[in-house]
């Protein structure tokens, strides 16, 4: 890093130090850039290592990502709402089936 500069007196001196100070720049640009790279290589995997519970790591993604939808209060209650009216309906659609077969048995030819 930046060495705190000595008073400058003399324009050899200046030169000097901007000299050093561009060099330093480069260096930080170039330091810049490969953490950026590295960011950009691992940032999925550290966002998800992260955010993931430690339980859902070793399933995979797809079954990390079912897991915490599951685990959130308002999509399970949405959830096993939906899968009421689901049940339902099917339930309905075999009743009616189920409805229509023995009017078919019980239809004299």
């Amino acid at each position: 890093m930046s060495s705190t500069p000595k008073k400058i007196n003399s324009l050899k001196a200046l030169e000097g130090q901007i000299i050093r100070l561009k060099a330093e720049t480069k260096r930080m640009e170039a330091q810049m850039d490969d953490n950026f790279n590295r960011l950009q290589e691992k940032g999925l995997s550290m966002t998800l290592n992260s955010i993931l519970p430690e339980k859902l790591k070793y399933r995979g993604i797809p079954a990390a990502i079912v897991g915490l939808f599951v685990e959130h209060d308002r999509l399970q209650d949405t959830l096993v709402k939906l899968v009421e009216k689901i049940l339902d309906r099917t339930s309905e659609g075999i009743d009616y089936v189920a409805e229509k077969l023995r009017r078919t048995k019980t239809k004299p030819d």
